[in-house]
């Protein structure tokens, strides 16, 4: 079995740890399974989508993982900030990462990948999309409440298509929601990103720096620490182990 995963640096993992270590295949003795991954850090739905279509002929995967939306909501917020966010913004934008600032073309994004997807490979088993994890762990921020706008919109897709549904979100929010003082500690400039990869990989460790900030999921508020890869990968993987096939799209 080919698992494709797609997406944004979650799916990357080089900021934090990647869920991609945490994921279970279902048994089945017959057949090898193959891990593809092709996260790309900071993109969006649109860069998503405008890579899909190399990803699917070259890789012809039996599962799709698609995982995206959270730059879309802060890409948009990064460039309102200026300073040392306005050439990272633009660096993005040249590489395709373009935010999708309206709830309703998001959906109408998603549901075209999805029919792609379709198209393309014959023989996929089964698509699952990813609902876009509490970016910061204080789950009242306008930032969540944009969050759960588009993951209504990712919902509205998965009844629409009939791809399964890795509710990564509501996972998450099950946990942060106990937390009675969250942190509401976040990444502020470019230079954290650089500065927390030397930390996990030489320093105090993805714990240690989720410990020091207060934080129980992420190391910065939204690229993952263990528990936060692990659960992520847990929620996953229980997608991949339903045998639900996606409906060609109209």
């Amino acid at each position: 079995m080919t698992v494709l995963l797609i997406g944004n640096s979650l799916t990357a993992g080089n900021l934090g740890i990647p869920y991609s270590r945490y994921l279970n295949f279902p048994d089945d003795s017959t057949s090898e399974h193959r891990l593809i991954n092709r996260g790309r850090d900071g993109d969006t739905l649109s860069g998503v989508g405008n890579r899909l279509e190399a990803a699917l002929k070259a890789d012809n995967p039996d599962v799709l993982i698609i995982q995206t939306g959270a730059n879309d909501i802060l890409l948009p917020e990064m460039a309102s900030r200026g300073g040392l966010w306005t050439p990272f913004v633009r660096e993005m934008e040249k590489r395709g990462s373009i935010p999708t600032t309206e709830p309703r073309e998001f959906s109408e994004i998603y549901t075209e990948m999805i029919g792609r997807a379709v198209s393309h490979v014959v023989d996929i088993r089964r698509i699952i999309c990813v609902t876009i994890p509490p970016i910061g762990e204080v789950l009242h921020s306008e930032r969540n409440r944009k969050r759960e706008v588009y993951n209504r919109e990712i919902r509205r897709v998965i009844e629409e298509t009939g791809a399964k549904l890795a509710d990564v979100s509501n996972a998450f929010e099950n946990i942060l929601e106990k937390i009675k003082n969250p942190s509401d500690w976040f990444f502020g400039s470019p230079g954290d990103f650089t500065a927390d990869v030397k930390e996990v990989r030489r320093g105090k460790g993805a714990m240690g720096l989720s410990e020091e900030r207060g934080l129980y999921l992420t190391i910065d508020g939204a690229h993952l620490n263990e528990k936060g890869a692990e659960l992520m990968g847990k929620v996953i993987s229980s997608a991949i182990a339903m045998e639900t096939v996606p409906r060609r799209v109209r």
